[in-house]
């Protein structure tokens, strides 16, 4: 597999037959590049739209989306192609190598298979997050 930026294939594309260019744009249609992971993540509907939620594993994530497969897809009247999610991913690295951290995401639904789904990013965040062991040692 070759990987090129999107200047590189805007530059490739311009001198490329319609033919040869259709070829290229079926083999990859992403722009960004995705990084393969293996992140836990939690996710829910938006206010306002079909109620579900469940928890999963990010498979890849790139700066526009994440794959996310999960044992928690119920039908596919609960997670739809164009329904709105927000997504809570435990992002690996420590903040001043102490603070655990999450990716807040929200964003859309591109597609759905039977246990994964992909989502477009509409917006994202980096927070801090409470870690299990503070949570469970603080004094009531």
């Amino acid at each position: 597999m070759i990987l090129i930026n999107s200047e590189e294939l805007l530059q490739l594309s311009s001198s490329l037959s319609p033919q040869a260019l259709s070829i290229l744009w079926r083999s990859e249609r992403r722009l960004r590049f995705r990084y393969s992971l293996d992140l836990s993540v939690r996710f829910r509907s938006r206010p306002g739209m079909s109620l579900f939620s469940g928890t999963g594993r990010v498979v890849n994530v790139s700066s526009g989306g994440a794959l996310v497969a999960s044992q928690w897809i119920g039908s596919r009247d609960e997670i739809s192609v164009g329904e709105r999610v927000e997504m809570s991913i435990e992002w690996p690295p420590l903040l001043d190598g102490r603070i655990p951290l999450q990716l807040f995401a929200v964003g859309r639904v591109l597609r759905r298979g039977a246990s994964d789904f992909a989502v477009a990013f509409e917006q994202y965040q980096f927070r801090t997050r409470i870690s299990s062991d503070r949570l469970y040692n603080q004094v009531p």
